[in-house]
């Protein structure tokens, strides 16, 4: 690779791993009835539990798909696998957790986290947590940290009394759908006047396609007792959709102090539905600290229906070629478009010399090397190293129909006979290959071939030439061929097939034909123009126009043909009579041997080299989320939808929300914070920042409610918007329902962005244009960091550095 490593890499790679997991148990896809009978019988629960899911499953399958927020009319519930239990047990000892499992927490720094700097841990893996544990100490005085499955049957009593109190199944669908199949997720209980010193933090891992994760969390802070909760996910990039639907419930008992701290950074195909909720009593402070973090040339070439068009060209409701689950092309619908500044890009070239140029978090599909056997997934270019191997496409379905042509108006004068042709057919495209390569018209009456006489081409020539247009080549010196016939030229120029050497292209009908028409006119070119060097077994073809073999490259890719790289020959001569010399450039484009059969094939990576900056466009797809760009598998985006919130329940009780989102390219950070106040002198503080970039857009969705009789409740909202691009959007959807006089609230907003002379002043200090951006969008965020422990501010900080990658650089 010719990139360096602070170009290109970031800390993407740590994450976007997937594992090949046999799972002990898992459910058949889709939900029923049945379904939620069958994760209940899996884990043995009580009686009172299965009423609990089935009566969540009547209410999910009555309520109808919120509308309001973000679009989630893609999200097909049949294609979701709602269990899947990847070990035996929860586990207490970390060296007792299934090889393969514990692997991929120690990728992610479990339990290396646990060692330096928690209380305890908690792990989650698809449907089920695999560890928890809570260091002696704490366990000893009454902190119980474990699996809510786990609480179910140690602790009845508690779990029972609290559970589903916060957030009743009723609450919305999601809630419902998550009471209905709920698995895994952490259970805390703190003592009364007990307080833990350092964290404790959960971890989150979907890890199966298609995979829908539903932990759910119940943390019970007994009174005057103290607790900080951290929960971090991830989830590696699939060809299809997985779905993150959590409950969490929140109970801060009278004189009691919570913080509940969230650091996500989902992959982009993961729908975050999440429902969050807290009750604070009389004197009781919550605390909820949320973040969430979570594109190509214009010209690059996107297959649709047996054609070949620029993105930037692409509209919502048409219809791209697209991976499914099963490695079959189908085609799957546009639903939206987005164009951005420019922005630092990266030219991806493979061994084949297929090549796209994109962001460096635009994902591709690929395959690396793991000891023997290789791992697929999508990976953001940044994370593409040496070895690994991208997706290209090889044969895609044949859409393709014949050209029906325009009957012209004869030439007023025109003496000669002239057959006008109906329909394309693979004789006529042959002919018209060989014109792209040594054709010609003159004074716009005449038709030229230039084909030797001892060349065995020149007979088909002549007789498709007679038999398709009934014009009559002759021989008019001994590699040159002509037609007088105006209605000819007027036929070729009328279906663009005209110019001279270094101005002909490829007509864009030539690209919606079958494949077996695209084919025969590449092989009329290669007749005409094709060599194959001694001893070499490719063939090549030559022209002087580049333009021209870039366009027959991706017709070829388009018809399952494998073109290779176009390179470039140059020669001087000397002109006759005098010293003046002049310089003749040639161009070759090389084929490999025979079609490529199978939709897709794995080529490895031959660079990755800045590109400077560029305008970019990016589509989503509907279903698969991926599309084909110059021959390559890449990937698109998802959406997050997430409103914590704190019901204020007893006198005196404090809340204080800060939200962090981050929406990139193709992303949708639909976040928010409700304060709902039902007891006097209560107070509440929400911060909500948002940072958009390359096209993305994030959404506050803000509450406040004071309830008659919270009488002298104070409440404040500050919603703070930096947008990095003209591109990119954020909206503010506050909702204020204030039913006491004696109230005092204050709300602000504001929308910027970043300031040019900010940027000259920290680049006069030694720091370069992105280092100066990054720098301002983490001081923009310090409100949140600084709520952080050290470690987990630093860790932050990384993921919105590598959040603002393909952005600021």
């Amino acid at each position: 690779m010719t990139a360096t490593r602070d170009q290109v890499t970031d800390r993407r790679q740590e994450y976007a791993f997937h594992d090949d997991i046999v799972y002990l148990t898992e459910t058949k896809r889709g939900l029923t009835r049945e379904t939620v009978e069958e994760i209940s019988a899996i884990k043995g629960e009580p009686d009172w539990m299965l009423q609990f899911r089935l009566r969540s499953y009547d209410h999910f399958v009555r309520r109808p798909m919120p509308t309001w927020g973000g679009d989630l009319s893609r999200i097909d519930f049949d294609r979701i696998v709602y269990y899947r239990k990847p070990s035996e047990r929860e586990e207490k000892s970390w060296d007792d957790v299934p090889e393969q499992i514990k692997a991929t927490f120690e990728k992610l720094g479990i339990p290396e986290a646990e060692r330096k700097f928690l209380a305890g841990v908690g792990a989650q893996y698809d449907s089920e947590v695999v560890y928890h544990s809570v260091r002696e100490e704490l366990s000893k005085i009454g902190v119980v940290f474990m699996g809510t499955d786990q609480a179910l049957k140690e602790y009845p009593e508690i779990f029972r009394q609290h559970f589903g109190t916060v957030v009743p199944p009723e609450d919305n669908k999601f809630a419902a759908l998550n009471s209905a199949v709920w698995s895994g997720g952490s259970f805390v209980y703190v003592p009364k006047g007990v307080e833990v010193p350092l964290p404790l933090q959960a971890y989150f891992r979907i890890n199966g396609e298609n995979t829908g994760q539903f932990e759910r969390t119940l943390v019970v802070v007994d009174e005057h007792a103290k607790v900080h909760y951290i929960e971090g996910c991830t989830a590696p990039i699939y060809a299809t959709d997985s779905l993150h639907a959590a409950v969490v419930e929140v109970i801060a008992l009278p004189g009691s102090q919570v913080r509940y701290t969230t650091i996500q950074n989902w992959s982009n195909d993961v729908y975050n539905l999440v429902t969050k909720r807290a009750h604070a009593h009389a004197n009781a402070t919550v605390e909820w600290i949320d973040a969430n973090t979570g594109c190509l040339a214009p010209d690059s070439l996107v297959l649709k229906n047996n054609d070949v068009v620029p993105i930037a060209d692409l509209n919502p409701g048409e219809h791209v070629y697209s991976l499914n689950p099963q490695f079959e092309i189908e085609r799957s619908l546009v639903t939206a478009k987005q164009t951005n500044d420019p922005a630092p890009v990266f030219d991806l070239v493979l061994q084949n010399h297929r090549r796209v140029r994109a962001t460096p978090n635009h994902p591709f599909l690929v395959a690396r090397k793991v000891g023997r056997t290789r791992r697929l997934g999508w990976l953001p270019l940044a994370s593409i190293v040496d070895g690994d191997e991208v997706a290209v496409v090889g044969h895609s379905p044949d859409l393709g129909e014949p050209r029906t042509f325009e009957r012209l108006l004869p030439r007023s004068g025109s003496r000669n006979s002239f057959r006008w042709p109906t329909h394309s057919s693979d004789d006529l495209m042959w002919l018209l290959g060989f014109f792209l390569g040594d054709g010609y018209t003159e004074r716009g009456v005449r038709v030229y071939f230039a084909v030797p006489e001892a060349d065995p081409a020149a007979e088909r020539v002549v007789g498709l030439a007679k038999t398709l247009f009934d014009a009559d080549l002759k021989r008019v010196g001994p590699v040159v061929l002509r037609a007088n016939s105006a209605n000819w030229v007027d036929w070729l120029h009328a279906n663009e097939f005209s110019g001279n050497a270094h101005t002909k292209r490829i007509a864009a009908w030539v690209y919606r034909l079958p494949h077996a028409q695209k084919r025969a006119l590449i092989d009329g070119y290669i007749a005409a123009d094709g060599y194959m060097r001694e001893g070499h077994r490719n063939v090549s073809i030559t022209s002087a126009n580049r333009e021209l073999l870039e366009d027959v490259r991706q017709l070829a890719i388009s018809a399952g043909l494998n073109p290779l790289k176009i390179s470039k020959w140059s020669r001087v001569e000397r002109k006759p009579l005098g010293k003046e010399e002049k310089e003749y450039t040639s161009y070759f484009l090389y084929f490999g041997e025979g079609t490529l059969d199978a939709p897709v094939h794995f080529v490895p990576v031959a660079t990755i080299e800045y590109a400077g900056e560029h305008p970019t466009v990016d589509i989503e797809v509907e279903g698969t989320a991926n599309f084909i760009a110059n021959g390559i598998f890449v990937h698109n985006s998802k959406l997050t939808m997430k409103y914590p919130s704190i019901y204020l329940r007893g006198e005196n009780a404090t809340a204080d929300i800060i939200s962090v989102a981050v929406g990139g390219h193709g992303q949708h950070q639909d976040t928010g914070a409700k304060a709902i106040h039902l007891a006097p002198n209560t107070r509440s503080r929400i911060v909500s920042k948002s940072v958009s970039r390359d096209g993305g857009r994030t959404s506050y969705r803000g509450q406040i409610k004071v309830a008659p009789g919270a009488t002298n409740a104070v409440a404040s909202v500050r919603c703070d918007a930096l947008m990095l691009d003209d591109q990119s959007r954020s909206d503010t959807y506050p909702y204020i329902d204030i039913q006491e006089d004696d109230t005092t609230l204050t709300h602000e907003a504001t929308v910027g962005k970043i300031s040019a002379d900010q940027v000259f002043y920290l680049m006069s200090r030694g720091l370069t244009e992105n280092e100066a951006q990054n720098l301002i969008v983490q001081g923009f965020l310090e409100v949140f960091t600084k709520e952080l422990p050290m470690e987990y501010a630093i860790e932050f900080n990384r993921l919105v550095k590598l959040e603002m990658e393909g952005s600021l650089g």
